[in-house]
């Protein structure tokens, strides 16, 4: 697997540049351009949207010929209501029935939106539909007529099913994921409450792991992740529960521990059995672990409290020196004084400017141009050493840092895309992560308009990406906030896609822009067909929504070409580029406009 990176304006392996075309200029048209009156018919048709108006009272129907051949009807059929209820599958028969007198006996529903299934006797076909409606301006509560659409979300609620399949376990070890580890967890804690047992968590980061990734690639690191969760069921009972979080990280959860059984012992397997060598690809590789351990109810009474203790356990730990376990500690004085350090280092940086901001180019798969740009926010401390936002963005949230360090991104890429205009290169998207407690601020979205006037940017030129687990918590209000800020021109992309699980009908209301496909799966395309799967169905997703779709943390040329032939728009990674200081992102823009030009 290799890290080289690109030449800047290059077309990708498998794709060709655009060729301009021969032949002059174009004639003017001929007489004054403007839409055409029957043009709404003919777009539903292409589009294959069924229109209809429906008049509650009476029951009367007029609907296109698209929406009978959404039915199973001949598109000349002179359809009624009950012509289309008949067509229903009879699991969702009563509850269609019941949408529709709601529309004429309850004044207080403003619109219809309702999915169901039918089945086409024209073709036998189970179709998943969804149809939305609202009362047409001047119908009052005495005569209500409503006008709306119907249209095929079939392929949309496949994609959702198969998503529910291969979210439940981690496609590369078979263990349980993120969420099947939830789903598990809350019925071992539910069962603990009411029987007044006990539980233990256990954290488990490897030690050296990514020295394997880097001097071997990640195939032969992939192996041994596969290996590691053989080793850690080997150590359980069949009644624990082995997951893994993602990388290199795992869990192991221990009900009703007793004293011969309890989660020290595990953790002294787990350590032994991970300290024996590992034979891979013809090469013996030694790992060992980091464990941090805590115990339920007296660290946490959820899952997440769970996890943020046995984390924080783990990382000590760690410090300790590695193949060690470690109980959580509320008052762990070496937790404390690691927290006070990173607060003093965000301070002082914060004072004096002493922040940096990373740029990494994004590509359109097509052209192999830069069509956008990642800022990526770094703490230095030493020369040649940076903190990575995920060692100090919990302590930026926790001392009410987090809000100032936000500011700072902002004002620093409107300073430096100002910069970059003045250097005479063009305007380019930016992409700023937001950090969820930053997200979920009153008046951050006012807060987010006051930075870009006082920076100057065009709101165009700016795309804020959050995580996908941010937006689904208080998803009306996300939605709202979501709409304002698109309202303003700043674009919204959708971070980690595939890590959670959105429904494809809450999906389809998300006001956003871009998806970014999680790089743990990317990174696993080459060799997993679960990780596939999951990239597969995201792209799918994003054609149907008509969303852009961005493969993430793409390192290798199997991996670019996999993506591209199945339609991916854009990609990042360190197969393109590592992320690069302001001014190598400035020289590497000029490169791939000079390249650009003598192509031409």
């Amino acid at each position: 697997m290799t890290n080289q990176a690109r030449v800047p304006g290059s077309p990708p392996l498998g794709g060709t540049a655009f060729a301009q075309q021969e032949g002059g200029t174009r004639p003017p048209p001929s007489h004054a351009f403007k839409l055409r009156d029957d043009i709404l018919p003919l777009a539903a048709t292409l589009a294959t949207l069924g229109l209809w108006e429906f008049e509650p009272a009476s029951g009367a129907l007029a609907g296109n010929g698209t929406l009978n051949r959404l039915h199973g009807l001949p598109a000349d059929h002179d359809a009624r209501t009950e012509d289309l209820l008949a067509r229903i599958h009879p699991e969702d028969r009563g509850r269609v029935e019941a949408a529709l007198a709601a529309l004429e006996h309850d004044h207080e529903v403003a619109r219809l939106d309702i999915e169901y299934r039918v089945l086409r006797q024209d073709d036998g076909a189970l179709r998943w539909l969804r149809a939305s409606g609202a009362p047409l301006a001047g119908s009052g509560p005495g005569f209500r007529h409503f006008v709306g659409i119907t249209l095929d979300v079939t392929d949309g609620k496949l994609a959702e099913q198969q998503l529910r399949v291969v979210w439940q376990r981690d496609p590369l070890t078979g263990l349980p994921g993120r969420g099947l580890l939830y789903e598990y967890c809350s019925h071992l804690l539910a069962m603990a409450h009411r029987t007044h047992s006990s539980g233990a968590m256990l954290f488990i980061d490897l030690d050296r792991f990514k020295p394997i990734n880097d001097t071997h690639g990640h195939g032969v690191g992939d192996l041994v992740l596969q290996q590691v969760a053989k080793r850690l069921l080997a150590c359980v009972r069949q009644e624990d529960i082995v997951g893994r979080l993602g990388g290199d990280e795992f869990v192991v959860a221990i009900p009703h521990p007793d004293d011969r059984y309890g989660p020290a012992t595990v953790a002294k397997h787990i350590i032994r059995s991970l300290g024996e060598p590992f034979h891979v690809a013809n090469l013996q590789l030694h790992l060992s672990a980091s464990i941090g351990i805590s115990l339920y109810p007296r660290h946490g009474s959820d899952l997440d409290s769970l996890l943020k203790a046995a984390d924080h356990a783990m990382y000590m730990a760690k410090q300790g020196g590695s193949n060690r376990y470690r109980f959580f500690n509320p008052i762990d004085e070496g937790s404390e004084d690691r927290d006070m350090q990173i607060e003093s280092l965000l301070r002082q940086a914060l004072d004096n400017d002493g922040l940096q901001l990373l740029y990494q180019p994004v590509i359109d798969m097509q052209t192999g141009m830069t069509v956008c740009v990642e800022a990526l926010l770094r703490l230095p401390l030493a020369v040649g050493e940076v903190l990575a936002p995920d060692a100090f963005l919990p302590v930026a949230e926790s001392s009410g840092l987090i809000n100032r360090l936000g500011d700072w991104v902002l004002s620093e890429v409107g300073r430096q895309h100002a910069h970059w205009c003045l250097a005479g290169l063009p305007g380019m998207p930016i992409c700023v992560n937001i950090a969820p407690q930053q997200f979920r601020q009153r008046g951050f979205v006012g807060h987010l308009m006051d930075s870009l006037n006082r920076s100057g940017m065009d709101p165009r030129f700016l795309q804020i990406e959050l995580k996908e687990s941010t937006v689904l918590e208080g998803v009306p209000d996300s939605v709202a906030a979501l709409r304002q800020i698109r309202q303003f021109g700043v674009q919204v992309a959708l971070d980690d896609f595939g890590s959670g699980f959105s429904s494809i009908g809450l999906l389809s209301s998300l006001p956003v822009d871009t998806l970014k496909i999680d790089q743990v799966f990317v990174q696993s395309i080459a060799q997993d067909p679960q990780s596939r799967a999951i990239a597969d169905t995201v792209l799918a997703l994003g054609r149907s929504l008509r969303l852009k779709v961005v493969g993430e943390g793409i390192e290798s040329e199997a991996v670019f070409s996999y993506l591209h032939d199945r339609g991916c728009n854009q990609a990042q990674g360190y197969y393109f580029s590592k992320p690069l200081s302001a001014g190598e992102f400035e020289q590497w823009r000029r490169q791939e406009q000079s390249h650009a030009e003598s192509v031409h």
